[in-house]
């Protein structure tokens, strides 16, 4: 009896530290890793909403300078934001008109805060090993989130899957599935893809 209720205890306990290493790894991608807004390279971003029937919208096309410069473009027009300072235009080469300023008070501890509070709020961690990308090997991450609000009283979160470039320390696609926000009433059923 005694040796049954050992193996019944050893067996329970077994799978907790694959799922600790899976969650610090995980925590790494927010820390100095490819999720980390002060480590990420310049690049461009690309997000579309997939529908529950299948159809794509383009939501909007970000050129990102850092973590606090960047312009976005929606079907409404682009948006430069440099610091607090912004800037309205009609395409990535504008010409710009200066609007009011980004409403952030510090951008750098607004960027930071925004990243710590979805990394604390991680969990039901999926670590699902090397999986292609079309023909590119990456790492793949599945988490829950939902951020303590922020500052400004807002917070958005769901079920998010992250194909990450390892030797690159890059994120080459994430979805957001079961998005959820302070200014939603319920889940969403569409799923964001940024590429």
């Amino acid at each position: 009896m005694r040796k049954t209720v050992l193996l019944l205890t050893i067996c329970v306990l077994a799978p907790a530290p694959a799922w600790a290493d899976c969650a610090g790894e995980i925590g790494t991608l927010f820390d100095g890793g490819a999720w980390d807004p002060f480590v990420r390279e310049n690049r461009r971003e690309t997000t579309i909403l997939r529908k529950p029937d299948g159809t794509d919208t383009q939501t909007s096309d970000v050129l990102w300078d850092g973590p606090f410069r960047s312009i976005n473009c929606t079907a409404n027009g682009c948006f430069m934001a440099i610091g607090v300072a912004s800037w309205t235009g009609p395409s990535f080469d504008g010409p710009w008109s200066r609007s009011n300023n980004t409403g952030t008070h510090d951008p750098e501890e607004f960027v930071r805060g925004t990243n710590q509070r979805l990394a604390a709020s991680v969990s039901d961690v999926e670590c699902l090993g090397e999986v292609k990308l079309g023909e590119q090997t990456t790492q793949l991450y599945r988490f829950f989130s939902k951020p303590e609000p922020n500052e400004y009283g807002s917070w958005w979160g769901g079920n998010y899957s992250v194909w990450v470039d390892q030797a690159k320390n890059r994120i080459l696609k994430i979805e957001l599935a079961d998005g959820i926000a302070s200014w939603a009433p319920e889940a969403t059923q569409d799923v964001q893809v940024t590429t």
